[in-house]
C-alpha cells in the first residue's frame, strides 16, 4: 500500500522495576498500543533486567485484531521489526531497567497522502475509499 517510506522518527524508551523522573526509565509498562507508523523498529537496549516482554494481539483493523498472537523477550543489542498497525504491550519490568530504541518510519508522499490512519484505525470511512 505504500511506496516508500519517507519519514522517520527516533527516541529512547525506558521502563524500570524503579521508575524514576531523574532516569529514562519513568514507568514499569506500557499499555497496549499501536504506533503512528507503517513500521516500527524496536532495538533492545540497557541493563541486566527482567519482564519487560514485547505482547502481540495482531494487526488492527483485520478479524485476527485481539488475538493474541505471541510475546517477544527483548534481547540486548537484538532489532526486532512490526507494522505500527500491530497491536501490542510491553509488560512489568520485574527488576532493573530495560531500554529500546525505537525508529518509526511512514509514508507520507503514497498512503498517508490519501488515507487518514486515525479515520482508518478507527473504522471511519473516508470519500472514495
Amino acid at each position: 500500500k505504500f511506496n516508500h517510506l519517507d519519514w522517520r522518527q527516533g527516541y529512547l524508551a525506558g521502563y524500570s522495576s524503579e521508575p524514576s523522573e531523574k532516569k529514562i526509565a519513568q514507568r514499569h509498562r506500557l499499555v497496549p498500543h499501536t504506533d503512528d507508523s507503517e513500521v516500527t523498529l524496536n532495538v533492545g537496549m540497557g541493563d541486566d533486567f527482567m519482564g519487560g516482554d514485547l505482547s502481540f494481539w495482531n494487526i488492527r483493523g483485520t478479524n485476527e485484531e485481539g488475538t493474541h498472537a505471541g510475546d517477544f523477550h527483548p534481547i540486548i543489542g537484538t532489532a526486532l521489526i512490526h507494522a505500527g498497525r500491530h497491536l501490542h504491550e510491553v509488560k512489568e519490568v520485574t527488576r532493573g531497567d530495560r531500554y529500546a530504541f525505537i525508529i518509526w518510519a511512514r509514508s507520507w508522499g503514497s498512503i498517508r497522502a490519501t488515507t487518514c490512519p486515525c479515520c482508518w484505525m478507527n473504522r471511519r470511512h473516508q470519500e472514495g475509499s
